[in-house]
């Protein structure tokens, strides 16, 4: 099994933890009260960072998604504004998210709502390189052009 070292960075810090057998997100709880003003859009800390770089190397190693949970926007007006958010194996600060009030007054989030979600997932490098001509089968349109 794949450990996952994290470090609390206050005592208010809850660290991820799944909510039942069957999820695949580990929830992130707020670390302290905040308060998001109208339209506003900030940074919600968490209170814990990775101790050490997530498993990686040349091939590919292990990545954290930070994905909103779907009660975020219903019953606090917040959206996770560029979800989902990657976490690399070695990045070193602090777990925050990064949370926009879509409402027209203050919204406040007691310590301990849990406003996220961090799903572990294993990355692939693949070689990539430049070739001069493209496959000309590939004839398929850009954006939508799957849709009616």
């Amino acid at each position: 099994m794949t450990t996952v070292p994290l470090q609390r960075l206050g005592d208010g810090a809850i660290l991820p933890a799944r909510a039942t057998e069957g999820s695949f997100g580990y929830d992130l709880a707020t670390m302290e009260e905040t308060v998001v003003g109208e339209h506003q859009t900030t940074i919600v800390s968490c209170g814990f960072k990775l101790a050490r770089d997530l498993p990686h190397d040349d091939s590919g190693g292990l990545a954290m998604l930070i994905l909103p949970r779907s009660s975020l926007p219903l019953q606090h007006g917040l959206i996770l504004p560029n979800a989902p958010g990657l976490v690399d194996a070695d990045y070193a600060g602090p777990i925050g998210i990064i949370v926009h009030n879509l409402r027209s007054e203050p919204v406040t989030l007691a310590a301990g709502t849990r406003i996220a979600q961090a799903v572990f997932i294993e990355v692939k490098f693949p070689e990539v390189r430049e070739v001069t001509e493209a496959d000309p089968t590939r004839r398929r349109g850009g954006f939508g052009s799957t849709g009616s």
